[in-house]
């Protein structure tokens, strides 16, 4: 009993040992059964790497959407200052258009409903300031750049420039008798409609604002100025000015004034105002007998584009 025993205690560790063993078939079907787990965990992987892909491009894309929409209202908001900013200024500047033509001597002229008794004609409230709907107008060329013939020291005279307040501003009354203020302000519009909209206009020229009751226009130009022009190359300036007309019984006065420029050489941007630029100080010599090189050809160029302006506005009204 006793070796029994103890037979079967060296014999047991050997059965269990052959029982952990396994037939090559068993292997195969084991390492069969790992693989294709390995394959599982692999598919797994990878739908949870796309999907974690698609979702960081949806966010990619939800945020720049985000981004793009607060660009862009930023710029609205940006464009509705600075058109609020200037049409404020422009209402200042038909202000003193206002106040200007008030002091020119127009034909006085009867209203509708004045008393003839000798009593003094109510006034009417003051009529608002717009901004007008221009009407499609032919495009042509600025080429009316008059230059003046009858001396060659015109640019050099004193007062060629003038200066009213600090600043560089012409002005002149075209009188027309027997024309109505309507029809002159219908003329002095169409004028400025067709300037603002000729081949060498820049953005943002335009008739900003009218008066209709009042007879009065205010327009914001930005153009070409140009100096010279060959095949080979263009010498020009941004120039940006402001026209004004006020319209009277018989009469018609227009404003040029707040002249700047822009001046781009090879990438080199200079910008100028007329009044440290182009006046008698700045663009003349002290014995007034030359034009400075650049600020003299500035004075020339606007000089004669002025001209030309204040021409075509005189034929225009007549």
């Amino acid at each position: 009993m006793k070796k029994t025993l103890i037979f079967l205690f060296v014999c047991l560790p050997m059965m269990a040992l052959a029982q952990a063993t396994l037939t090559p078939e068993q292997q195969l079907e084991q390492a069969q059964r790992q693989l294709e787990a390995a394959k599982a965990a692999l598919e797994t992987a990878k739908a949870a790497k796309a999907k974690a892909e698609a979702e960081a491009e949806a966010k990619a894309k939800e945020n720049a959407a985000k981004a793009e929409a607060e660009a862009k209202e930023k710029e609205i908001r940006r464009k509705i200052a600075e058109t609020k900013a200037e049409t404020e200024r422009l209402r200042r500047e038909a202000a003193a258009v206002s106040e200007t033509a008030g002091k020119m001597q127009a034909v006085p002229a009867e209203k509708d409903g004045a008393k003839e008794d000798g009593n003094a004609v109510e006034k009417e409230n003051p009529a608002p300031w717009t901004v007008p709907t221009a009407p499609a107008a032919r495009r042509t060329k600025n080429t009316a750049d008059l230059k003046e013939k009858d001396s060659k020291d015109f640019y050099l005279q004193p007062g060629t420039v003038p200066e009213a307040g600090g600043q560089v501003i012409w002005t002149e009354c075209v009188s027309v008798p027997g024309t109505s203020a309507d029809e002159l302000y219908r003329k002095a519009f169409a004028y400025l409609t067709e300037l603002t909209q000729s081949d060498n206009q820049l953005e943002g020229s335009k008739v900003a604002l009218v008066n209709e009751k009042e007879h009065s226009i205010v327009a914001t130009v930005r153009e070409k100025l140009i100096f010279s022009s060959s095949f080979l190359s263009l010498d020009y300036t941004q120039f940006n000015y402001v026209l004004q007309v006020a319209c009277r019984e018989g009469q018609a006065m227009l404003t040029m004034n707040r002249l700047t420029y822009k001046y781009d050489v090879q990438g080199n941007v200079s910008n100028f105002a007329a009044e440290t630029w182009i006046t008698d100080k700045y663009a003349v010599n002290k014995k007034r007998t030359r034009l400075l090189p650049v600020s003299g050809k500035f004075r020339r160029a606007t000089v004669d584009r002025k001209n030309s302006i204040f021409e075509g506005f005189r034929q225009t009204l007549k």
